[in-house]
């Protein structure tokens, strides 16, 4: 079993931003289509603050990302927000991630 799975997409990203973070992006699987970049990795841990910092630090005033890091060892999933100038990091048990959404969307 792998390590970790990381994914995540990133909207708003202009050009100009991709530019600036293409080469600071730690993810093995890159896609951009010119607004949205989309990002993937299966394998050992990969660390991702700096970037995600970057991107926090980046986007413009109506663009958002998200990252789901799914750590297989620990059991644990943490959902990174990202807007401009903020990270909110949430963790979930991966046995109680199906409680939390349900909590989370009142079912």
């Amino acid at each position: 079993m792998d390590d970790v799975r990381v994914y995540g997409d990133f909207h708003r990203i202009t050009p100009e931003i991709y530019e600036k973070l293409k080469d600071s992006i730690p993810f093995d699987q890159v896609e951009y289509d010119g607004d949205v970049l989309r990002v993937d990795h299966e394998g050992v841990y990969l660390m991702i603050d700096d970037f995600i910092e970057m991107v926090r630090d980046l986007l413009p005033e109506n663009g958002y990302g998200h990252v789901e890091y799914i750590d297989h060892l620990d059991w644990v999933v943490t959902r990174y927000s990202i807007k401009p100038g903020k990270i909110e990091e949430k963790r979930i048990a991966v046995d109680n991630v199906l409680d939390a959404h349900m909590r989370d969307h009142g079912m």
